[in-house]
């Protein structure tokens, strides 16, 4: 069971843009109101949304939480700065639906790391039971998969929807081992992020393999199998 950015898709440089242009966009959102904003109210948001100086937090909320969290974040920031309640929701909704569009289509920007294909069929010629389990939405998991040639490999994949239990919630995984007629103590985690070994935790998956070069960091604590390139992947057939 594969996480989606960060594990198969290169995805880093697609959220720091997205991150940034949020911020700024709800940075207009809260001086349209003729509020002066500080230094250290922008270093919150921007906290808040796991952004360092140049990088993103792997375990911050862009980089592992849903759309909704992170709009809830901003939210949280805004009412925090005595930004008026009503309709704020939506405004930063609007926000967010305007960052979108200067980055869109998202799948030009998160091409899948090197070698992501060619595990994934050989993993699929070899009998193993694949599936792709994201934070993000269930169009963008599946644009991604066909647009990338990758969807024969995937026998089941989904997204996270408003309304559903995100990872490390369980209930997700259980759904997609179902369509994939596996058991959860049968089927290995891998991801990136500590949501998803959380996930093989609360899943009580088989294991979780760590991606950790991805992120260009050390692997996930606790993890059974630290992943450095998909070469390490085999199958014994």
């Amino acid at each position: 069971m594969f996480d989606k950015d960060g594990t198969l898709a290169d995805s880093h440089l697609f959220l720091w843009q997205l991150a940034c242009l949020r911020v700024d966009l709800c940075i207009d959102l809260l001086r349209s109101q003729g509020t002066e904003v500080t230094t250290e109210q922008v270093q919150a948001l921007r906290s808040s949304l796991g952004m360092g100086a140049s990088r993103l937090d792997p375990e911050g909320l862009m980089a592992t939480a849903t759309r909704l969290a992170n709009q809830q974040a901003v939210v949280n920031w805004l009412l925090e700065a005595a930004y008026p309640e009503q309709g704020v929701v939506d405004r930063v909704a609007k926000c967010f639906q305007r960052a979108d569009r200067q980055l869109w289509p998202k799948v030009h920007y998160t091409p899948p790391f090197p070698g992501t294909a060619a595990l994934l069929g050989h993993l699929a010629q070899g009998g193993v039971p694949v599936g792709v389990l994201s934070s993000d939405s269930q169009a963008n998991v599946e644009v991604f998969l066909t647009h990338y040639l990758m969807a024969g490999y995937v026998q089941a994949w989904r997204g996270t929807e408003a309304g559903e239990r995100p990872k490390p919630n369980p209930s997700l995984f259980y759904q997609l081992c179902d369509q994939l007629g596996v058991k959860p103590c049968h089927t290995l985690v891998v991801g990136d992020s500590r949501v998803d070994y959380d996930l093989a935790q609360q899943g009580g998956a088989a294991g979780f393999i760590s991606v950790s070069a991805a992120w260009g960091r050390p692997a996930v604590a606790g993890a059974e199998w630290v992943v450095y390139a998909w070469q390490d992947l085999q199958v014994d057939a």
